[in-house]
């Protein structure tokens, strides 16, 4: 696999024919040295070595980062491109498809036009078993088990290589990870008597009671805003505990996912208790307007987002909010927030070299020192075990904690708290999404919600399953 970066032995200086001295670029004294050297002279001179494999590879990589985490992506592509790209002929193009990628990469395939696919895409994770029905997507089982790979699975957080994980295989590249966290205004909460962060949501429902300010009939601060759609309730099922599962098969991993058992397991409808529980303060809002500027102006004092939204924060609020864990549904709670965002897929597109060529980037990307770049730029989690111990990583902790916090509780958590494979992602957004709204809004009961998410997405799994 890394034949095109090692050098070999030089090669002997082949006999240039009279005839062809003045053909090609060659410059006027070039020409003149070849015409008047012997043939003996000319094929005991010294040539430099060469390394096999050299013929150019033009890798092409989509992804969805904007803004500062956009930024720091194409420095790394660029420092590639300069340097060790550079020295094996190979040339990264990174193009921006915001969050369709997958979607157009599916659609490429479907239509067979490789020609206009990429190399690598940044994917979600939950995507996995729907990218690799493509019969194009490399796992990189292969990859990363070779002897010669720069990486392996001992590179990575023991729960980031479960992301990636499929029917016992590692099929993407763990990268641009995040999980959730509490976000909190510092001030807010110390002038509420707050000396810490909510641990359980009932401790949030306290603070979300103590922290609303109201002006007659209007809410002028809310404690806190989060609008609960997929993201959010696979989190706080898969934090209850290790068998907490959204969908069967441990969430489509050992298998693919065919029903909803969070349902089943009571999960679900402890998390609509402690959200009934929250509307019962007048302090919660359920609706996600500009979140990050609502609290960036004061407007509420608590959120529940990704760690990818950190780098946005600190653009807008810095040294004003401060990170904690997720709160638990229940006291007793053991399995911690899941591990969610993307990774990295890899397309076979009948070029050997480029397939190559393509793998070297994504070692590229997960080294040490670019993990540092990424995950500061963005809040994103440094997917490399060796990251959090370069010593600008450890002063970058220091003088910013709120980082630190995602880390830790990445370390913190259960392997099994993931993000459920889902093979009906879109459609499970949507029913969560619409069926949450209806509940805050007092039109559905607790138990008829959770029957209304189970009953829809199981249909929605049953639909995918008769198609394919």
């Amino acid at each position: 696999m890394k034949k095109f970066r090692n050098l070999v032995a030089a090669i002997l200086a082949l006999v240039m024919v009279l005839s062809l001295a003045g053909c090609g670029s060659s410059s006027n004294k070039e020409t003149a040295d070849a015409t008047t050297k012997t043939p003996a002279e000319k094929t005991t001179e010294t040539v430099e070595e060469v390394p096999v494999n050299m013929e150019p590879a033009d890798v092409v990589v989509w992804h969805s980062f904007s803004g500062p985490t956009g930024e720091a992506f194409e420095s790394i592509v660029n420092d590639y491109n300069n340097g060790r790209g550079k020295d094996q002929n190979i040339h990264i193009t990174s193009v921006f498809q915001g969050y369709e990628g997958t979607g157009k990469v599916v659609l490429a395939y479907q239509t067979k036009d490789y020609d206009n696919a990429p190399d690598i895409n940044v994917g979600l994770t939950s995507t996995i078993p729907s990218v690799m029905e493509m019969g194009w997507t490399v796992s990189l089982d292969d990859f990363i088990n070779n002897p010669s790979s720069e990486i392996s699975k001992d590179t990575f957080y023991p729960a980031l290589v479960r992301a990636v994980t499929y029917e016992g295989k590692m099929d993407g590249i763990p990268f641009g990870n995040s999980i959730p966290l509490l976000y909190y205004n510092v001030n807010m909460l110390k002038e509420a008597g707050f000396d810490r962060a909510p641990e359980t949501m009932d401790e949030l429902i306290e603070y979300v009671d103590a922290l609303k300010i109201v002006d007659g009939n209007d809410v002028t601060r809310y404690g806190l805003n989060m609008q609960v759609k997929r993201y959010q309730m696979v989190e706080f099922v898969v934090s209850q505990s290790e068998d907490s599962f959204f969908g069967n098969n441990e969430g489509g991993r050992t298998a693919p996912m065919t029903k909803i058992i969070a349902g089943e397991d009571g999960t679900m409808k402890a998390f609509l208790e402690k959200i009934d529980g929250l509307l019962a303060t007048g302090g919660y809002k359920y609706i996600e307007d500009n979140i990050k500027e609502e609290f960036a102006q004061g407007l509420h004092a608590m959120t529940i987002m990704s760690s990818s939204k950190l780098g946005a924060m600190d653009a807008l609020m810095a040294d004003q909010y401060m990170t904690a864990y997720l709160p638990k549904v229940n006291s007793g709670d053991t399995s911690g927030a899941g591990v969610g965002g993307s990774c990295l897929n890899l397309f076979d597109r009948g070029d050997e070299r480029r397939l190559e060529a393509a793998y070297d980037f994504m070692e590229y990307l997960v080294s040490p020192e670019n993990q540092y770049t990424f995950a500061t730029a963005s809040g994103y989690l440094p997917v490399n075990v060796e990251t959090e111990n370069l010593a600008e990583m450890v002063k970058y902790y220091e003088e910013h904690p709120q980082y630190k916090v995602a880390l830790d509780q990445l370390k913190d958590t259960s392997l099994y708290a993931q993000e459920p494979l889902d093979l009906t992602y879109g459609a499970n957004n949507s029913i969560i999404t619409d069926t949450m709204l209806e509940f805050c809004q007092g039109d559905l009961s607790v138990d008829e919600a959770v029957n209304q998410m189970v009953t829809q997405i199981n249909d929605a799994l049953d639909e995918y399953h008769d198609a394919n």
